[in-house]
């Protein structure tokens, strides 16, 4: 099949308002495809409720009526099979009516930031994640399928993927970061935490950046103990996502079968890579503070199967494409020490890995 029929076929399956995932794992050149065609994904309020579930798993950052914890069941895994008739009774497709993020400017995010490092000089909260939106007009040329081919080529060791169901719309990503994966009997998790944007080869890492590698590895190592995982580290090293630089820890470890992954991953999400320390104090805040529902952006996405093939990815580096717009989101940790120019510039960056598609 060509790429441009491949386009087409994506683009058509979200106009049907159809089920279905396409994704390409980092290092991999072939994409997968996974499709529901009978019947809806299942709906979930809580992480826990996948204990003993299989398929695709969508999550947000923050489960409510809105943005549930969802399910696909593919039984269609051909891209070139999918039916491209259009089906007799379609769901309403929900986020088309939601209203559409308006931009965080420069002026709005200082605003914020001040807010959000208080707390941190209070020592209140020892870290906190602000993110940020950034929503541009759809052109009419504009298309999904072509997009998520273009970033498949262009960010080879993250995960990309397009996705669509009627109740989470159109997203489209491309991340760097594992939060559950298994590799035969081995799992794996990583704390991602620390960005630079280099200009060479040669990256230093600041005491900040340091700083927040340790807290984000500190939490995993913590929360797997809570589960009596003895986990395997390896790092901080850096690695490379597209044109920003990253300080990663790994953790390998063995789970006994069978074993719950829903609540080892409602245990591990949101990571304070994503969210921030103390947990549920961070999170907390940032529910009430940062002003915008980040929906699915910073949620976790990814093949479920204790049995098969696991591979969960936090959903970042991503957008919400709707009918007149595009909504791309990037966020940010920040400590104490942290400064307002260069966590927006951070984010800025961030923000390029999905408008580097657009151009």
């Amino acid at each position: 099949m060509t790429i441009t029929k491949a386009d087409q076929i994506l683009d058509t399956l979200i106009e049907q308002n159809r089920s279905f995932v396409i994704y390409r794992l980092p290092g991999e050149t072939s994409p997968r495809f996974l499709m529901q065609t009978t019947g809806s994904p299942e709906v979930f309020q809580n992480i826990e409720e996948l204990n003993d579930k299989k398929g695709f798993v969508i999550a947000p950052f923050r489960v409510s009526a809105s943005s549930p914890v969802l399910l696909i069941q593919p039984d269609c895994f051909d891209l070139d099979k999918a039916v491209l008739t259009k089906p007799e009774e379609q769901e309403q497709r929900n986020r088309e009516q939601n209203s559409i993020h308006n931009s965080i400017d420069k002026t709005k995010y200082g605003q914020l930031f001040d807010h959000f490092v208080s707390p941190l000089k209070k020592e209140e909260i020892k870290k906190l994640v602000l993110s940020r939106t950034k929503t541009i007009e759809k052109e009419k040329a504009f298309s999904p399928g072509r997009s998520f081919f273009k970033a498949a080529e262009k960010y080879i060791y993250s995960y990309v993927y397009l996705l669509h169901t009627p109740q989470t719309g159109t997203w489209l990503g491309s991340t760097p970061e594992v939060l559950l994966s298994k590799d035969k009997k081995v799992w794996k998790t990583i704390a991602l935490a620390g960005t630079r944007y280099p200009n060479s080869t040669q990256i230093s890492w600041d005491e900040k950046n340091l700083e927040e590698q340790e807290v984000v590895s500190s939490y995993l190592h913590n929360q797997l103990s809570s589960f009596g995982i003895i986990p395997e580290t390896k790092g901080p090293y850096t690695i490379k996502a597209g044109e920003l630089a990253h300080l990663r820890t790994d953790f390998r470890f063995q789970l006994s079968e069978p074993y719950a992954l829903g609540t080892l991953l409602r245990t591990l999400h949101p990571t304070p890579a994503v969210s921030g320390l103390p947990k549920n104090e961070a999170y907390q805040f940032i529910k009430k503070n940062e002003g915008y529902d980040r929906l699915y952006y910073s949620g976790f996405l990814g093949l479920l199967d204790i049995d098969g093939e696991t591979d969960i990815y936090v959903n970042l580096r991503c957008m919400l494409i709707e009918k007149s717009s595009l909504t791309l989101f990037a966020g940010g940790g920040l400590l104490a020490s942290s400064s307002p120019e260069e966590e927006w510039e951070e984010t800025e960056q961030k923000l390029q890995t999905m408008l580097g598609i657009l151009k």
